[in-house]
């Protein structure tokens, strides 16, 4: 039995269909990935698998006794619990053991009964596998850059980037049947992704991840559910895999759209010249005919958010130049110290470094926001800086959506503002939102919106693309890519790293090991990486579901794949011919004189039509095969 199964799921709030009837399962193998615009319905959907919502119609099957860990983007976290108790409560069978016996081991030294009590809760614990789990409770933590020394923090005392990777720790360490996790990458680094990857795989479990990180779900995931207009497709692979397939599908059904477009409106044509004249009899045939005819929905077209850096007066060609440059966070933490950085008009410079190192600082010591212990920053003539703020802080929770933007521009018309809003995806009752109630992605798309349009020559950006959805992040890169000034930015995306990046500015240890400095490096992203972390970071995306040893391409395999592609494309342009040939034929009024004629031809053409879809779909096939073969050479 599926552990989940959505059977015609559908949720409507008001008159608008969250969920469409939706019909999809999680298996004992199943690791989806979950994708989807932001406000599209991915959380929604989760919270029906889980209970949380009920559907107004249709249902959703669970697995009886099927235990479900779920990592939310919204945490509520008590925060006077310390790290250490929250996570050891992942095991409640062992969270009691454990105080126990920190409880009677300082006991057992001073009385018996206190020592025959110890054993006996030893040997429960142990049984439960409670050593092992302390093993792996502390590999899980570490790796996540949650060392033993900060265990007995209180949980308030943590920033939202650590309570994220305590709770996602705790809900790795839950015994579960299905993990759910909804953005689990947002605030790890690249280390730390490259980590958790392997971990999932490794646990052989099946998991349902919502997340925005292509190289992500490239390397985790062995399924696609894209979900689009309340509907959910389903795609066997990677995500590289749907992008492909999501492609061929949308074209080929475009194609069949156009053809049965044409077709619809020949017959109109026809039935609008002969409903009234003489033959008015096979005009209504033919009504009948559209009345039944199964109409092809046109695919939706994929969104083209154009996003566009408003043109600002030149900077200099020095940009900034730090010479010996050391900064730290008072009393005492010296975070690099004797940096000799450089950067220059028109550098797209990613900075590097795990999490806690110092890139946010670095980010706010070239602002001006934070000052230097020692050494020299030069700041370039004419810079006017958008600044953007993963904490989006400089939002006035105050104002409405649209009379944040129209801050910026007061004078602009009303239909201006709501037309730069759009591009933002906010629309009708959204623009009117007030930014207190703002979920995180819209107060990304809001704070992007800002700052696009404060016509800076230099773009400083930490964590641009945490809270985006795809399409989005696409959009905000190719405007990045079309900027005339300079950009300077942190970020965790692997893909959107290595689309945009010229150079590195990497967080490492000093030659003599004493301190840590700041290098500029040129060269790839796996490259950087390895100066940095201590392991290097997977930056190619592995196979979906399983890495597999590359085999070497046989052409004679790649010509016979190209040679049956053109025997289909021949067939196709047959039958293509074989079916105008009957449309000319049912457009002639001697058609229509011969007694059974004219339903012959029907059930041909509907034969031909049914052979058609059959060779695209053959065709869409055998490309997809010979791209993907070409693809490992």
């Amino acid at each position: 039995m599926s552990l989940i199964r959505a059977l015609d799921l559908t949720l409507e709030f008001g008159a608008k269909k969250i969920i469409d009837s939706a019909n999809c399962s999680l298996e004992k193998n199943s690791r989806v990935g979950l994708i989807g615009s932001n406000g599209s319905g991915k959380t929604t959907l989760i919270r029906l698998f889980l209970g949380e919502l009920r559907p107004s119609w249709g249902e959703v099957l669970r697995a009886k006794n099927c235990r479900i860990a779920w990592l939310p983007q919204n945490l509520n976290l008590d925060p006077s619990l310390s790290l250490i108790e929250y996570v050891r409560a992942s095991r409640e069978d062992l969270a009691g053991l454990s105080a126990q016996i920190q409880r009677l081991a300082p006991l057992s030294e001073k009385s018996d009964k206190a020592r025959l009590e110890l054993n006996r809760v030893v040997e429960s614990y142990t049984a439960l596998g409670g050593y092992e789990f302390d093993n792996e409770l502390k590999y899980v933590l570490t790796s996540l850059s949650l060392p033993t020394e900060i265990w007995n923090r209180p949980l308030g005392s943590f920033s939202g980037g650590e309570q994220t990777r305590i709770c996602l720790a705790a809900i790795l360490l839950t015994p579960h049947d299905l993990l759910i996790l909804d953005e689990p990458t947002n605030h790890l680094d690249l280390e730390m992704i490259g980590w958790l990857e392997k971990y999932l795989l490794k646990q052989d479990k099946p998991f349902l991840v919502v997340s925005h990180d292509r190289r992500f779900l490239d390397n985790t995931v062995s399924s696609i559910w894209n979900l689009r207009e309340g509907q959910i497709s389903v795609t066997k692979g990677n995500y590289s895999s749907f992008k492909a397939a999501d492609e061929i599908a949308r074209l080929s059904q475009q194609r069949l759209w156009e053809r049965q477009q044409k077709q619809l409106a020949e017959t109109n044509a026809y039935i609008q010249k002969f409903i009234a004249g003489t033959r008015t009899g096979s005009a209504k045939s033919r009504q009948k005919m559209l009345d039944r005819i199964q109409i092809v929905k046109q695919p939706s077209q994929a969104k083209q958010i154009k996003l566009q850096i408003q043109d600002a007066k030149r900077s200099g060609n020095d940009v900034y130049t730090l010479k010996d440059l050391s900064f730290g966070i008072p009393p005492s933490l010296e975070l690099a110290q004797n940096v000799n950085l450089k950067a220059n008009y028109q550098d797209r410079i990613c900075i590097l470094g795990p999490n806690g190192c110092g890139k946010t600082t670095l980010l706010k010591v070239l602002l001006g926001e934070h000052e230097i212990e020692s050494g020299g920053l030069k700041i370039g003539a004419s810079l006017q800086i958008g600044y953007y703020d993963q904490h989006q802080v400089n939002l006035d929770p105050s104002l409405s959506v649209m009379e944040t933007i129209w801050r910026l521009i007061p004078r602009a018309p009303q239909g201006e503002v709501l037309s730069w809003l759009a591009r933002f995806g906010f629309r009708g009752d959204d623009t009117e939102k007030n930014v207190s109630v703002l979920s995180g992605g819209e107060r990304s798309r809001l704070f992007l919106c800002q700052m696009l349009h404060s016509n800076p020559n230099l773009m400083i950006l930490d964590e641009p693309t945490n809270h985006l959805d795809i399409d989005m992040a696409d959009a905000l890169l190719e405007a990045l890519k079309a900027f005339q000034g300079t950009v300077i930015f942190v970020s965790h995306d692997r893909w959107f790293i290595n689309e945009l990046t010229h150079k590195f500015w990497v967080f490492e240890k000093s030659p003599n090991g004493e301190h840590t400095t700041i290098t500029s490096f040129e060269g790839s992203l796996e490259q950087a990486a390895e100066l940095t972390f201590a392991r290097p970071v997977q930056e190619k995306a592995a196979p979906a579901p399983r890495p597999q040893r590359k085999k070497r391409v046989n052409p004679l395999h790649l010509e016979q794949l190209h040679q049956n592609i053109e025997k289909d494309y021949e067939k196709l342009s047959g039958l293509n011919g074989e079916l105008k040939e009957i449309h000319t034929r049912l457009s002639s009024s001697e058609t229509y004189s011969q007694p059974g004629l004219l339903e012959e031809l029907h059930q041909r053409m509907a034969s031909l039509e049914s052979q058609i879809a059959q060779t695209e779909a053959n065709i869409a096939e055998l490309e997809d095969r010979y791209l993907s073969i070409s693809y490992e050479e």
